[in-house]
């Protein structure tokens, strides 16, 4: 696929990731509703670090950054992990006060009694999408100085054994697939994380209708 094609394609989900940016800041209005808690500024706070991936992944996939397109990948992922643990936990209380003062959730247990470590935040939400694990290993690659590294800075393999490499270059338009592939993916976990919050927006719902009627007498 020649960058022709490629940016032709990118335009489309660029268009995708613009009208989930917007769809995002509504979602934002839905949790806040009428009256604040604890939860609202967890789940917030969620949705606004979507938001600015979705900002920093778009340029990156106009440069054809792969890297760091693929590690804003891994990065929503995790948004949509840690979201997931808040709906799964046996003390969601104690799940969001660990993420709000900073201190890792992997002592913490879920409903089921285990411990919610990113490995089992992982086979969890893989019952919901069955896209995750995979697409999770994936992309862990390049957080992590792995294979992924070293293969993208491989040109071309000769017959007679040579390599060429390229280091800082453009990326080669053989990189142009896996490119979209990210994106695809990208969008994908956006709207996972938004069918998450959209269950949220809900619960608020609800809460502010007997928060109303309480006042009301």
């Amino acid at each position: 696929m020649n960058n022709e094609v490629y940016f032709e394609i990118l335009e489309r989900h660029e268009q995708a990731l613009e009208k989930l940016r917007t769809q995002g800041i509504a979602i934002a209005i839905g949790i806040y509703g009428e009256n604040l808690t604890k939860d609202d500024l967890f789940f917030c706070a969620s949705l606004d670090r979507c938001l600015r991936l979705i900002d920093g992944v778009i340029p990156m996939l106009k440069e054809r950054n792969l890297t760091c397109a693929g590690a804003l990948l891994r990065l929503q992922m995790d948004n949509c992990l840690r979201t997931y643990a808040a709906f799964i936990a046996a003390d969601k209380e104690k799940v969001i006060d660990c993420i709000i003062s900073g201190d890792p959730i992997k002592n913490e247990k879920d409903i089921t009694g285990q411990k919610m470590t990113d490995g089992h935040l992982k086979d969890e939400i893989s019952k919901i999408d069955d896209q995750f694990a995979q697409v999770y290993g994936q992309a862990s690659g390049f957080i992590h100085l792995s294979s992924k590294a070293f293969y993208q800075t491989v040109a071309e393999i000769g017959d007679n054994c040579s390599i060429s490499f390229h280091i800082g270059h453009a990326l080669p338009e053989k990189r142009n697939e896996p490119l979209l592939e990210c994106a695809d993916a990208f969008v994908h976990f956006v709207k996972l994380h938004y069918r998450m919050l959209d269950a949220v927006v809900e619960s608020k719902r609800r809460f502010d209708q007997e928060q109303r009627k309480n006042e009301l007498g």
